[in-house]
């Protein structure tokens, strides 16, 4: 019976995480949120699962989600069980209460319900309810189609009171709240395990994730606009998955915590997506799982004593009808991160504003962006203050899982064409360029020439891709760049650059001196986005690479041999180190201080340089390597040096020379056919504008390692970049 009660509960599990950072799209003034001038939010529509539910299940005698009894509401204006699955106010509440527009967000369907309530919004949202039919039928709850059935029904009933043109206003300008998948990751997928013969979690995610998109499509038909979407909480840290999938030690299930953080990811790009495709669309991606995920883990420091119990009964299984009035509750409350087994505090809920409320919701919600400023101030907190920070999924979905308590909000990087995902695009000086096909195309969404100096993706999109941030990171000179891109990291790198400044200059490439000014210039625009307190959060939690001294070994100095004339190998390794030592800490002066450092690679063994000094047989160039190899084994001791003299820096030597020569040297091993030519042309020589559409390209780009003459393919940046982060990561984290 508590198995199959159970499932139904988990959804506001997930919920709750969602609405709590709800909460933080509001902003604080006389404990009401300041709109911009001339903005009005008439109304608050919550579509949604336990966590924002207000009672609507209360008279549905099928469902077991109910909690229209005592110890529920026990801290509630007159302490009143009225349906809410908290000991008092849900987010739901507290985010009309903060905007000014009424105490206490009613549900749909109470039978005390005023039509005037319907001109300031309602709740449809029912506890046990998903983005699979499938949940909510298993729960006996208001289904997606269900709720959208009730919002029909109240438009309906609305332009009986105000008229069409009233209630198209409204309609068009109130915030709607959505807050589903906890239960369908929870109770549908782990619990049940119903749907666990059917699809394996990536299956299942995309399979949600239409269903949302179809969902939120159907109420942007209906007239709204303002739409925040609530990604999933860390379900596998509530009380009753520590319980039942957390050991004896009661620790977070993290295969379930990994699930959610994957259908984040996703859920998080498929937002962005939903803007550009329908108009005036404000749709916004709110990260729960960050903020909660942090109270839950250093509870301490919220004043909390308890973060793996509830109050109720025993705090480890009871919810709903297991926490009744028979079982006893905690002395205190306040104490306490979790109401019952699934559903936090109602102090918890409340904070969870705070850290938000000093940034205002204008971005995408309130106001349209601005064409020509893309960076409104001030923008959308919510929206992106939590976005998805710390989506780090199990290797058992391909992606690399950091230690216990740490995050790593986002990722920024500093390099060149190995790294660099489009910034060289309008970069008209330079050569240094590939928008142009063959390059990207094996790019998902039908192949794409975007900048990036391969077939598809590069090691720094499966760097967001592994944690689990985003899919694909993006330039930060990409015109199409929005606000949302700069809370989870964006790339500087540019083709062609090098530590040595020549190497930039005969390139005309984006020097790394002045990818650190576009750094100060992001800077400034994430505090415009977050808040000064956030900036700081996300800027010292971040992980920063560094990819460079390629192309001052192979072109500065043995290709152009400008370098020769005035240093030997040893001599200009040394020069090189300086000058990466200097750049190094301007970083960390910005604030930085997770800073992986990649070695070179074998540059030798590149097809160009195989042709151009390998000889007739065209082997690997042994002096090419070996300058390579000098420099490699006197990096880690200038970073030792560094990590010595800077407080709290983390700066961690990345080897990336051994395993991509591995590779090269056994190729069959790993599955290839060719290494010493690039996939494109004859893989001799072409790369960059000899490498076009009128080349012709290999029968099948995953039997080579190298795309063009420099750059390995796709294929090869992923096995690399597992790998790599798999080892590097825990130094780089802690």
């Amino acid at each position: 019976m508590v198995v199959s009660t159970m499932k139904v509960w988990l959804c506001g599990g997930c919920l709750f995480l969602r609405c709590i950072i709800l909460l933080g799209v509001l902003c604080k003034t006389k404990g009401l949120v300041k709109l911009p001038p001339n903005v009005t939010v008439p109304a608050v529509y919550v579509f949604g699962d336990s966590i924002v539910d207000t009672g609507n299940n209360n008279g549905n005698k099928l469902t077991p989600a109910k909690c229209n009894y005592p110890p529920y509401g026990k801290d509630f204006k007159g302490s009143i069980p009225t349906g809410r699955f908290s000991n008092g106010k849900v987010p739901a509440d507290l985010i009309v209460e903060d905007l000014g527009i009424k105490e206490y967000l009613p549900a749909y369907l109470d039978p005390n319900l005023q039509s005037s309530d319907l001109l300031t919004g309602v709740n449809f949202a029912s506890g046990g309810a998903g983005y699979d039919p499938l949940t909510s039928l298993s729960a006996a709850a208001i289904s997606l189609s269900g709720q959208v059935d009730l919002f029909k029904e109240c438009i309906g009933k609305l332009k009986g009171e105000v008229g069409e043109e009233r209630s198209n206003f409204i309609l068009n300008n109130s915030f709607y709240i959505v807050v589903f998948g906890s239960n369908d990751i929870s109770n549908t997928y782990f619990l049940t395990r119903v749907r666990q013969l059917q699809y394996d979690i990536p299956t299942y995610t995309d399979i949600l994730l239409k269903s949302a998109s179809n969902f939120l499509k159907e109420l942007y038909q209906l007239g709204a606009r303002r739409i925040a979407v609530f990604g999933i909480p860390p379900l596998g840290c509530i009380p009753f998955q520590r319980t039942a999938a957390g050991g004896i030690e009661r620790n977070c299930a993290e295969q379930i915590n990994d699930a959610a953080k994957f259908f984040n990811s996703k859920l998080s790009n498929k937002i962005d997506s939903f803007n550009q495709q329908l108009p005036d669309a404000r749709t916004v991606y709110i990260d729960v799982y960050t903020p909660l995920l942090d109270i839950i883990l250093n509870y301490q420091k919220y004043g909390y004593k308890v973060a793996n119990k509830g109050c109720c009964g025993t705090g480890i299984i009871e919810v709903v009808e297991l926490c009744n009035r028979f079982v006893p509750t905690c002395p205190n409350d306040l104490e306490y991160v979790f109401w019952d087994s699934f559903h936090p505090t109602e102090i918890v809920y409340k904070s969870l504003i705070s850290p938000i409320y000093k940034t205002v919701i204008t971005y995408r919600m309130v106001l349209s962006i601005n064409k020509n400023n893309l960076f409104p101030s001030p923008p959308c907190s919510v929206c992106h203050l939590l976005l998805l920070l710390v989506i780090i999924p199990l290797r058992t979905l391909g992606l690399v899982r950091l230690p216990p308590n740490v995050t790593i909000p986002a990722v920024f990087v500093f390099g060149d064409s190995i790294m660099d995902t489009g910034n060289n695009n309008n970069n008209l000086k330079t050569e240094a360029r590939c928008n142009f096909p063959p390059y990207g195309e094996d790019l998902e969404g039908g192949g794409m020439p975007t900048g990036r100096f391969s077939n598809g993706k590069v090691p720094s999109d499966f760097v967001v891709e592994e944690l689990g941030i985003k899919e694909l990171l993006p330039a930060y000179l990409d015109p199409n760049l929005q606000p949302t891109d700069l809370v989870t990291g964006v790339c500087f790198a540019s083709g062609g650059a090098g530590y040595d400044p020549l190497t930039s200059k005969l390139a005309s490439a984006i020097h790394f001196d002045s990818q650190i000014e576009m750094f100060k210039d992001y800077i400034g625009k994430l505090r415009g986005v977050v808040g000064e307190e956030r900036a700081e959060y996300i800027i010292e939690n971040s992980l920063y690479l560094v990819v460079m001294g390629s192309n001052d070994i192979s072109n500065t100095y043995f290709l152009s041999h400008v370098r020769q004339l005035e240093y030997d190998v040893p001599a200009y390794t040394d020069l090189l180190l300086r000058l990466a030592s200097t750049y190094f800490k301007e970083i960390y002066e910005l604030g930085a201080r997770r800073i992986g450092v990649f070695s070179t690679p074998p540059i030798g063994c590149v097809p160009f340089q195989r042709t151009v000094a390998g000889g007739i047989t065209r082997q690997c160039v042994d002096k090419i390597n070996d300058a390579c190899k000098l420099f490699n084994a006197k990096l880690p001791n200038a970073l030792d040096s560094l990590n010595r003299n800077l407080p709290d820096s983390r700066f961690v030597f990345i080897d990336v020379y051994n395993p991509l020569l591995d590779v090269i040297v056994n190729y069959p091993k790993y599955g290839y056919k060719v290494e010493d030519r690039g996939c494109c042309g004859t893989g001799k020589i072409e790369v960059t504008f000899l490498c076009t559409q009128l080349q012709p390209t290999c029968p099948n780009v995953l039997d080579h390692v190298f795309w063009d003459s420099f750059h390995p393919t796709q294929s090869v940046y992923k096995k690399l970049v597992a790998s790599v982060l798999q080892k590097y990561i825990q130094p780089l984290s802690v």
